[in-house]
């Protein structure tokens, strides 16, 4: 191991450059100096290779999930104060270990099972058309703003039972949530979220107090009523698992279409000529984009006890930063990682949705919108390409690996 980290790689933060266009500087180095490197901003041990992610994520009674993940409480005093008067944040699947964590898991399984993914089938490919329609005459569009991020934001709605007139505004509450638990965000942007998350509150609260009255197919009646092999869950619960998921949900599947189509039209638009002629190979694609651009940047765990990573000593009580998208080009595990591999016989092991017990319960919701969304651009615009000079700039996230915009003609 070597003392001296490069200056280019040196306090990696994904919010600023280099890191934010190209976090692999980081990944890499990583990987072969300092696989356990402590980073001061996060008070915590970022993770990166392959083997030691995975170690850690099946030995959960080791490295804890619970209290892992940054929160609300945990900003300065005068985001505090603004917080005043919100429910405390409770259990959800991905802060939860056993047994806390199975019956949570159970409602998730239910609210994202194949039959509800399927149900929505009819709205995705509708709401595909209908922002196809919308920009179709400019003869060019944006398809972050203009396509999956709308897109996303009514599919997951649908399926937590969010009214397409409110979409808008519980997204905007969504990003105030997002602010909050990023530690690396400013805090007078963090007051005002803080602030305004009061009336996200009370919209959730008439909205489950209306699915106790009228039950539909959706998460929130999920929640209030549970099922044969779930109870309802409580007032703190319902609340914190509806905003936290909410978030999880949209994010990710939006910046996972996003880089799976800047891979099909780059590179003289070979992949996407390949679709076209063959659709079979779209979840070829979708699982390469996965593995190669792991739209979750990693979560969090702790220590419960002293435990030893690489040589490095981990008191009990040390939080560490699982980096799934560095596993993800580890080279010991894939061969040539860099590369775009669609016939990669392991790509399946990829860590983008997580593993263990903790693995993403939406994934399989993640693969068919995007899916979906993909096959009816191929449909509606075969000759879409990317706009001249185009050059791909990622938003600024603590979270999230996404293009910050996708510009494209016909």
């Amino acid at each position: 191991m070597t003392n001296t980290q490069p200056a280019e790689l040196t306090g990696f933060n994904p919010m600023v450059s280099p890191h934010r266009e190209n976090p692999h500087l980081f990944y890499r180095w990583s990987r072969t100096e300092e696989p356990v490197a402590y980073s001061p901003a996060l008070n915590a041990y970022m993770v990166t290779r392959y083997d030691d992610i995975k170690a850690i994520v099946e030995d959960p009674e080791t490295f804890s999930s619970a209290n892992a993940i940054p929160t609300m409480w945990t900003n300065p005093p005068e985001v505090l104060e603004a917080l005043d008067g919100l429910l405390p944040e409770a259990s959800t699947v991905v802060n939860a270990d056993e047994p806390a964590h199975a019956p949570l898991r159970q409602v998730l399984n239910h609210a994202f099972s194949g039959r509800r993914v399927r149900r929505q089938l009819p709205a995705m490919k509708r709401r595909a058309h209908e922002l196809i329609n919308a920009f179709l005459p400019d003869g060019r569009a944006d398809l972050v703003g203009r396509y999956s991020d709308p897109y996303v934001q009514l599919v997951v709605s649908l399926v937590f039972g969010i009214p397409p007139e409110d979409v808008d505004r519980v997204q905007a509450w969504t990003d105030d949530y997002m602010l909050l638990m990023n530690p690396l965000a400013p805090v007078e942007g963090k007051v005002e979220a803080a602030l305004r998350l009061h009336d996200y509150q009370d919209y959730v609260a008439r909205m489950a107090a209306d699915r106790r009255e009228n039950p539909r197919e959706d998460f929130m009646s999920d929640l209030v009523h549970g099922s044969d092999h779930f109870p309802p869950a409580s007032h703190e619960d319902l609340h914190y698992m509806f905003r936290g998921l909410r978030f999880a949900g949209h994010d990710t599947t939006r910046d996972l279409m996003t880089s799976a189509l800047l891979l099909m039209l780059g590179d003289g638009r070979s992949l996407w000529e390949q679709a076209a002629a063959d659709r079979t190979i779209l979840p070829k694609i979708i699982e390469e984009t996965l593995r190669r651009d792991a739209p979750h940047r990693g979560l969090m765990r702790v220590t419960t006890r002293e435990a030893e990573l690489d040589g490095i000593t981990l008191p009990e009580g040390t939080a560490l930063l699982l980096l799934f998208g560095s596993a993800n080009r580890d080279e010991t595990r894939f061969d040539h990682p860099d590369e775009v591999d669609l016939n990669r016989p392991n790509v399946r092991e990829h860590l983008a949705f997580g593993s263990g017990i903790h693995q993403c319960p939406g994934s399989q919701l993640a693969r068919t919108e995007v899916r979906v969304a993909i096959e009816t651009l191929l449909d509606r615009l075969p000759a879409l390409r990317l706009v001249d000079g185009y050059e791909p700039a990622y938003i600024a996230s603590y979270f999230f690996r996404g293009l910050e915009r996708l510009d494209i003609t016909w």
